[in-house]
């Protein structure tokens, strides 16, 4: 194992991304999460391409409407977000990708940076039984950073890959979770990528499973990073296939011929829950049992496990001015427990952390909050406690499409009503308890549906996309008691209007 010192400066270095993805409330929940290496100090962070934009592999997941990143303040506590980042540039072929931090929680932008970072190494330089250390945030270590350590047992090539070494083999123990992370030498120099729990292509671990919570959803299901259940040999990317993203993403690093086809990210605007002016504005709402001390989230959710006893609320806030009139109401299962007005006191700009709490445990339960400046609602979000759906429902895909061209379309918004309501009740009352979960398109026209649907229902649906006529229709959607664990459904055309 390095030094003291050493670890103490890879720990400040390893970092979790966290893809957050924006419901129909305004609040954000985690979609996936992964874990990453600060390589540079201006904020570029070495990860898989399947932690970045899973989408670019393949894989079945919402767009995220933000990606962030949080930090290890103590090893014994978890990370806490901290910074909005970029996609910059990313290769599906080697499952490898590069972000750049653009902006702090607060999503003020970041024009100098000087974080901490670890140096790189030269990966052609390992041989058999050097010592490498790995660290990221598995999720079968729990909440916090998690350190294993290994051998190097071998190398392996890959079809496509011009180098001799795509794979670095190693017996240190590496789960899902920590794909992107951190594998240092013993002067704590990055050498490799953990990537997947397998050392090479067309190997499938001996033992792997989803058994812990790894994306915080409040479930174990298939959608969770399966767990390595006893040892066998793991794989690194090298650091050296990632020195080509590296120089496209602007870092100076030796210069080395390209493997595989990267492909440059549009840069992204931060996400806004209002219109920019210079009037009063609240954004990014996220939901978490813990905060840091200055109020960033830790472990951001909107599914808490039964026994909580506190839920706070984040959010962050400009152009306001002290002495305005604040309002916060929480509600439970539609009714109001707390109202609760007061002047404005925390200045012009910055975050704001508010909580609800009962020592005794919170109630199981949808709890909803809204904050408001004098009679405008500014931002409002939900969170439920102690509901969870059966390992038997059903994860639901789509896509909706011009009826005319085929072409998909761009941000309509699907709402999924509950089995017991009706559209024409929803229409009449535009009550959110009636509905039952909702997602957003992305530029392609597709869609995951955040929540799982249960079996056996029929589930009314509502679809809205500018430009278009609305499409809605009762009992849309039946789920049979023998569906699958995933469903494709669509292409569903709408009309112009």
């Amino acid at each position: 194992m390095p030094p003291r010192q050493i670890v103490d400066r890879v720990v400040k270095s390893v970092v979790q991304v966290v893809a957050l993805k924006r419901s129909w409330v305004g609040n954000y929940s985690p979609a996936w999460t992964g874990s990453g290496t600060m390589v540079d100090p201006r904020g570029l962070v070495l990860t898989n391409c399947h932690v970045a934009n899973p989408r670019a592999m393949g894989m079945p997941a919402p767009a995220a409407d933000v990606m962030a990143i949080a930090v290890t303040n103590r090893t014994d506590e978890p990370p806490a977000l901290t910074y909005l980042c970029e996609v910059v540039v990313f290769s599906p072929e080697l499952d490898l990708a590069v972000l750049r931090i653009i902006a702090d929680i607060n999503g003020n932008r970041l024009n100098s940076l000087n974080v901490p970072y670890i140096p790189l190494s030269n990966s052609d330089e390992l041989e058999l039984g050097d010592t490498l250390s790995i660290f990221g945030y598995p999720g079968i270590g729990g909440k916090t950073i998690t350190f294993t350590s290994g051998a190097v047992s071998g190398f392996t090539s890959e079809e496509g890959v011009r180098e001799r070494r795509a794979w670095i083999k190693t017996d240190a123990t590496i789960a899902g979770g920590n794909s992107g992370g951190t594998a240092v030498n013993e002067n704590g120099e990055l050498v490799g990528v953990p990537t997947q729990a397998a050392a090479g292509a067309n190997i499938v671990p001996v033992d792997a499973r989803p058994v812990v919570d790894t994306n915080q959803d409040g479930r174990v299901d298939q959608n969770d990073s399966p767990m390595t259940i006893g040892g066998f040999i793991n794989g690194l990317r090298p650091v050296n296939l990632a020195l080509p993203l590296l120089r496209k993403a602007g870092m100076n690093v030796d210069a080395k011929q390209d493997h595989g086809q990267y492909q440059q990210a549009p840069s992204a605007p931060l996400p806004q829950t209002q219109p920019k002016g210079s009037g009063p504005r609240f954004g990014n709402l996220l939901f978490s049992t813990q905060v840091t001390d200055d109020g960033r989230p830790i472990n951001p959710t909107t599914n808490l496990m039964r026994g909580a006893n506190q839920l706070f609320a984040s959010f962050e806030f400009s152009g306001l001015r002290n002495g305005m009139p604040f309002t916060q109401v929480w509600a439970v299962n539609g009714q109001k427990v707390v109202e609760n007005t007061a002047e404005w006191e925390d200045g012009e700009s910055g975050r704001k952390t508010i909580v609800l709490g009962n020592q005794s445990g919170l109630p199981d339960g949808k709890y909803h909050v809204i904050l408001a400046l004098g009679q405008q609602i500014m931002a409002e979000g939900e969170a439920t406690v102690g509901r969870h759906e059966s390992d038997t429902d059903t994860q639901i895909n789509g896509k909706i499409v011009d009826h005319l061209t085929g072409q998909g379309i761009a941000d309509a918004l699907i709402i999924v009503l509950r089995p017991d309501a009706s559209v024409q009740q929803f229409l009449a009352t535009q009550a959110r308890e009636l509905a039952f979960t909702s997602a957003r398109t992305d530029a392609n026209g597709a869609f995951a549906l955040p929540t799982q649907l249960p079996k056996g229902h029929a589930y009314g649906l509502v679809i809205v996309a500018r430009g278009y006529e609305d499409l809605t229709l009762d009992g849309a959607l039946q789920v049979s008691p023998d569906a699958g664990e995933q469903a494709e459904i669509g292409p569903i055309p709408l009309a112009r209007e």
